[in-house]
């Protein structure tokens, strides 16, 4: 609070550490990049294959700012529908009206839970992308509470040659202290959000990949493309300069989620507290099940 109370929000800043349009970011500069630095080691990154932007606003914006960077207007994007648990910035629309602005731009069809098990149908998902041949596949959620299959995604995006995006906002804290799969062994790009489960600032951070992507038939390297587009994206594409008082902020906080032992033991007792909760749960489900109303598990 203190850091995003200060006088770092005084100062003008538009562009990158080392490449500001304005002089005197000396410091600006200092803060940004260790809080990259940190964003890295958070979710314990190989700064060689994996870049961080930490200037995006929030979370919705962010996974704007990945789309417009590495989609062409009206290329097609797969997410879990939003009555599913999806999110809004996933491209929701209904029958009769295009409710976010990522479905007026891009073509979006969602994919959805087998609704008798309350699990995602992947079977179905690869069915649908098969035929809808989307770019990049959102794999995320506002409200699934489950555990999403990131290596199933990942095969069905190779199939389609699709990018695949993991939206961990809701859940960055719980992959951070380690007691969650981490998408980033299969995602090309994430997003996330530095409030909720992280404990920071308002903000987001979008992490992409960066070296070697594959060797192509004639023996040479090909390299991810994304840091520059998606740079480019956030600012100037979408956003001026940044909040310079909220990514100093973060930096802190994520300097506790690195070191503080207390930030791992909150989320594992979360998930200690989580089969309680379950029990209980299911004991009133029994009595809505003796009431007539099915409930799923």
């Amino acid at each position: 609070m203190q850091a995003v109370g200060s006088v770092m929000t005084n100062k003008y800043s538009e562009g990158y550490p080392g490449a500001r349009y304005y002089g005197g970011n000396e410091y600006i500069d200092m803060a940004e990049s260790l809080c990259q630095k940190r964003a890295l080691e958070a979710f314990r990154l190989d700064p060689e294959k994996w870049g961080v932007n930490v200037q995006s606003l929030s979370g919705s914006p962010s996974n704007f700012q990945v789309y417009t960077a590495l989609l062409k207007p009206h290329d097609r994007i797969m997410a879990l529908d939003l009555p599913h648990g999806g999110h809004l910035s996933h491209g929701y629309q209904t029958d009769t009206k295009k409710i976010s602005a990522v479905s007026i731009f891009f073509e979006t069809m969602p994919y959805r839970l087998n609704e008798s098990t309350g699990y995602i149908d992947y079977d179905q998902l690869e069915k649908s992308a098969t035929l809808f041949r989307p770019k990049l596949i959102v794999a995320g959620a506002s409200a699934y509470a489950r555990l999403y299959d990131y290596e199933r995604i990942r095969k069905v995006c190779n199939k389609q040659k699709a990018i695949m995006l993991a939206d961990m906002a809701h859940i960055s804290g719980l992959v951070a202290a380690g007691v969650i799969p981490s998408p980033f062994e299969y995602a090309d790009v994430v997003t996330t959000t530095t409030h909720k489960s992280l404990r920071g600032p308002r903000g987001a951070m979008i992490f992409f990949r960066k070296g070697v992507k594959e060797i192509n038939k004639q023996g040479k390297e090909v390299f991810y493309d994304y840091e520059e587009k998606i740079n480019q994206a956030v600012f100037p594409g979408l956003q001026g300069g940044p909040h310079n008082h909220t990514i100093t902020g973060l930096a802190v906080a994520l300097k506790q989620v690195c070191t503080l032992i207390t930030f791992s033991h909150i989320h594992v007792f979360s998930l200690h507290v989580y089969p309680a909760f379950v029990s209980n749960q299911n004991n009133s489900e029994n009595i809505e099940e003796d009431k007539g109303r099915p409930c799923v598990r």
